[in-house]
């Protein structure tokens, strides 16, 4: 199920099954993404594959959350009260036989426990256990996380509450997220309190079989909320939402507590923070409404990716990077689109009058799939404002690249001012079709030379996209 260490755990009859399926797995139809739709009446889960096709996966006439994919792509767990009120319970989808899914409760009477479980998450590899959060644990305080652990039979083995392991989780803890290793959570915690209000801050705790709940470190303490805490892919810090400046804006700190780092600085809201290696993706207002956009993990080189007048929400980064899942209103209700990390490919992928919500990568997609990589190099969505975005990198020595998006087809001309207003380099990039011109291949490149070659010295610069009738303005700076 999960890997090598996970055939041995699972025993004999799994390891048979992978062997027979081997030869026929790269040219089988993978997944692409799984999300919840209402299409049906009811929110269910449902599986996208690259090739437009859609497929409904259940059907409990209730309201589903959290779908969450297991490491290998075979499984995906969700929790939905098919009991009522708030009697939660977390399930499973078998995908091991892609023409028979199979669902199973985890956790409902008669076989399991019976508790109020809630958003499970799967350890990163090779582990049959999952993070969850519930107000029913054992040894509870409220909400606090816990550790499900199944057995070769894929039944509740063990289940642990790891924050109040030794009493410590005084009020609620949530949003927990694996460490990349699986060695260690991090998580957020109303456990100190501000004036007799609750006050978020983020914590980390060890998740090792030996020492489950051990070493809670607290990594923020603010008396703003901190809150969603993602980790860094090498596992070395995280990233969090806080409102210490009066509004939401997001930070980093390392996982001892140290180096803490503001990375965005503006009046409106940035939240939502995913980080991988193709670097940081959150959804901002700072343009009048949400977008998405990317950074690098120090907050330089934003770019709006979505670019939008509706509101764009929840991105999520692909295994490798490459591709961003987001939702978006802008087709009147909530739709799944797909973008690349540069911009290009925008494509709806849910395409359904319903609610299309919550979407989450297949994390085999990118490792197992055949599908045509020009496909979505050549495939824009239409982009609907034309618009300059900031250079990159920025500051800069010696060159720098201009990105920026077409509504509809121009002659562009980008020009470079000092600060005192004399033009000293005009380019002319010539007629453009509408797209978006966001990577290094696309974007329009400054070498950092003026019109007669000569470099220019450091100091604050401005540069000005014009494409037809439009133009805008925006700053950058050479340090040398």
């Amino acid at each position: 199920m999960f890997g090598k260490s996970a055939i041995v755990f699972w025993g004999g009859i799994l390891f048979v099954f992978f062997l027979a399926l081997s030869a026929s797995t790269v040219s089988a139809q993978v997944p692409m993404a799984s999300f919840i739709s209402d299409r049906s009446g009811d929110d269910e889960v449902h599986l996208v594959y690259d090739n437009g096709d859609i497929k409904q996966l259940t059907r409990n006439g209730v309201k589903v959350f959290t779908p969450e994919w297991s490491p290998d792509g075979e499984f995906i767990a969700f929790d939905a009260n098919v009991r009522g009120e708030e009697n939660f319970d977390i399930f499973l989808i078998d995908l091991t036989d892609p023409a028979k899914p199979k669902q199973m409760n985890l956790t409902g009477p008669p076989d399991g426990p019976g508790l109020k479980l809630s958003g499970p998450r799967w350890a990163p590899a090779g582990d049959p256990r999952l993070i969850i959060f519930a107000a029913g644990l054992p040894n509870a305080n409220g909400w606090d996380i816990g550790l499900l652990t199944l057995d070769p039979r894929g039944k509740v083995d063990e289940l642990i509450n790891i924050t109040n392991a030794d009493g410590e989780a005084e009020g609620q803890d949530l949003e927990a997220s694996w460490s990349p290793d699986g060695t260690k959570i991090v998580f957020e915690s109303e456990r100190k309190k501000v004036l007799e209000r609750a006050q978020f801050d983020i914590f980390v705790a060890d998740v090792e079989k030996r020492a489950v709940g051990k070493n809670q470190i607290n990594l923020t303490d603010h008396e703003a909320p901190d809150q969603r805490a993602r980790w860094s892919p090498d596992g070395t810090a995280v990233i969090f939402q806080s409102k210490r400046d009066g509004n939401w804006e997001l930070y980093t700190i390392g996982i001892d507590g140290e180096n803490l780092t503001r990375i965005t600085e503006n009046e409106k809201t940035d939240r939502n923070a995913e980080w991988s290696s193709g670097g940081i993706v959150f959804e901002t207002n700072r343009d009048g409404n949400y977008e998405v956009y990317r950074a690098d993990p120090d907050g330089n080189n934003k770019v709006n990716l979505s670019n939008d007048p509706k509101g764009d929400h929840k991105p999520i980064w692909s295994t490798k990077g490459k591709r961003i899942l987001f939702e978006s209103k802008r087709d009147g209700k909530r739709e799944i689109y797909m973008i690349l990390a540069d911009g290009a490919g925008l494509k709806n992928l849910s395409n359904d009058p319903s609610n299309d919500t919550d979407a989450r990568w297949n994390p085999q997609f990118e490792l197992r799939s055949v599908e045509p990589q020009s496909r979505y190099l050549t495939t824009l969505g239409k982009i609907k404002r034309t618009s300059l975005m900031q250079n990159f990198p920025n500051p800069f020595n010696p060159e720098t690249w201009i990105p920026y998006y077409l509504a509809n087809p121009a002659t562009v001309t980008v020009r470079i001012y000092s600060v005192d207003g004399n033009l000293i380099r005009s380019i002319d990039v010539g007629k453009r079709g509408a797209g978006a011109y966001t990577s290094r291949q696309r974007a329009v490149y400054w070498d950092g030379k003026d019109d007669t070659g000569d470099s220019v010295a450091s100091g604050v610069y401005f540069y000005q996209l014009l494409a037809d009738d439009f133009s805008e303005t925006r700053r950058m700076v050479v340090i040398k």
